[in-house]
């Protein structure tokens, strides 16, 4: 089940994961997610979570509408216009290869209302992920610092 992850609900994930199941990734991922809910005061949160059949939250992303700026000035389909940014996916290790990212971001596609949809994978791991799901470089982006991806 996919639904919005209250803050309890993300830090009680945080709690039961060891640092000895992380890569460098994960963790710098994990303290994205973490300095991100720390910012909001509610107890609902812009985050959505996959929760397993026992109720346990296993997955995590954040999607949001933004506008292309000088950041996406180089990427001609994205400057001045709407779009659906997959900034943060995150799949417990545990649960990976089971489909979980997959669901995750056809959930975030699903509740998109722009046209276009770009993911910023963090690491060449979630490049190879999101190109396996549909995702290719955006056009032009030798010009752009990131590893932009569009479907």
């Amino acid at each position: 089940m996919i639904r919005m992850v209250k803050k309890q609900e993300f830090y009680m994930f945080e709690d039961k994961m060891s640092t000895d199941e992380f890569s460098i990734s994960d963790e710098v991922i994990m303290e994205t997610f973490h300095q991100f809910i720390d910012d909001y005061e509610d107890d609902e949160i812009d985050v959505y979570g996959y929760f397993d059949n026992t109720g346990d939250l296993v997955g995590l992303i954040r999607f949001s509408e933004e506008t292309g700026d000088y950041l996406f000035e180089s990427i001609d389909n994205l400057a001045n216009s709407f779009f659906t940014l997959i900034g943060v996916l995150f799949v417990h290790p545990n649960y990976r290869k089971k489909g979980i990212g997959k669901e995750l971001v056809e959930f975030s596609i699903s509740k998109a209302t722009t046209e276009e949809i770009v993911a910023d994978p963090f690491d060449i791991e979630a490049s190879n992920f999101f190109n396996s799901i549909g995702f290719s470089l955006c056009n032009n982006i030798v010009d752009c610092d990131q590893w932009l991806m569009c479907k």
